[in-house]
């Protein structure tokens, strides 16, 4: 998915950009020492009969959700731990455009049967907005799941960095590679099924040191089952 998939405008563009660099803080649950990912957090339920006619009022923000829990089978650095990030409220202005492309992958989804209102009739939506400051891991658990039903990443921001490099591989033949690619613009984006395929994205440096840092901004959602 591209820019061209989603129905933003230049200020909700720049509104993401603003939430990124001014309302993450600091991820507390990186290994000791570790401090190259921000973070913030939302959580929607989403209503699948609602969303060929309502699109992104579909999803209803969850204004004190649940602490995010993954099994250690599939985050062997966070799992089993019950995680709280910082919480981006309701009424904030990143709310909109960040339904906005839930609402667009949960489309994409529906079309491919991947979700079906028959079967996950609500479900939650995760959006974490996650800050990587070179050098730094975009997945330190190396190739992985998420426990998810399906998810997504979309660039806000990258700048003055190399690497970053995503791929896709078969779940089970993890030596067999699918497909491999770059976010380079804004809302370049992909859009996997969890329970088929594993995803890894290498670490990223500094591309100019005097240029100042480097960034790489990602909204990663996440389709999960209602507990």
């Amino acid at each position: 998915m591209t820019a061209a998939d989603f129905p933003l405008t230049g200020p909700d563009l720049h509104v993401l950009r603003r939430t990124f660099r001014d309302y993450t803080e600091l991820d507390h649950w990186l290994p000791a020492g570790e401090q190259y990912r921000r973070r913030a957090y939302q959580c929607f339920q989403l209503d699948l009969a609602r969303l060929a006619a309502d699109g992104p009022a579909a999803l209803t923000a969850i204004d004190r959700p649940p602490p995010y829990v993954q099994s250690e089978q599939v985050n062997p650095v966070a799992g089993g731990i019950a995680r709280r990030f910082k919480l981006i409220p309701p009424e904030h202005p990143a709310t909109e455009p960040t339904t906005q492309i839930a609402a667009a992958v949960a489309r994409l989804l529906t079309a491919h049967g991947v979700l079906d209102a028959a079967v996950t009739p609500d479900c939650l939506v995760d959006a974490h907005y996650m800050r990587l400051i070179a050098p730094g891991d975009p997945a330190p658990e190396g190739k992985h799941r998420d426990g998810l039903i399906a998810g997504s990443a979309h660039l806000i921001q990258r700048t003055n960095i190399s690497g970053g490099v995503s791929a896709i591989y078969d779940r089970y033949d993890p030596d067999r590679g699918l497909r491999s690619f770059v976010l380079e613009d804004p809302l370049d984006s992909y859009v996997f099924d969890d329970e088929r395929v594993l995803h890894y994205t290498s670490p990223i440096t500094v591309t100019d040191p005097a240029a100042g840092a480097g960034l790489r901004d990602v909204l990663l959602i996440g389709f999960r089952q209602r507990a």
